[in-house]
């Protein structure tokens, strides 16, 4: 024996979870693009709010592009969980399908 233990229902539980984070994830990255859009380019079209927008338009699309993606990052994870959970079930079952060959 290898001394590893898996357990399959906290991986279950934590898929779950992590299914329920990237939905809340989804939710607040939603939230802040509406908001965001609804000010529009509020800093104004002057010499000052120029070099603003040239300053932080882009670092601020990355950081909402960035927010958006760990709605996937979060799903994702939770798939491989849960798949993890799942193919070790399959193969402690195998497992002990053949081991009750041998031993018939």
């Amino acid at each position: 024996m290898t001394g590893y233990n898996a357990d399959l229902d906290r991986l279950d539980a934590g898929a779950g979870e992590l299914r329920g984070f990237a939905g809340q994830a989804g939710e607040i990255a939603g939230a802040l693009d509406r908001a965001l859009a609804a000010f529009g380019a509020c800093w104004g079209d002057d010499a000052a709010g120029r070099s603003f927008a040239d300053s932080h338009q882009a670092p601020a699309s990355a950081t909402a592009g960035a927010l958006s993606s760990i709605t996937t990052t979060f799903g994702d994870f939770g798939d491989k969980l849960a798949k993890t959970a799942e193919t070790y079930r399959h193969v402690e079952e195998s497992n002990a399908t053949a081991m009750r060959r041998l031993d018939g």
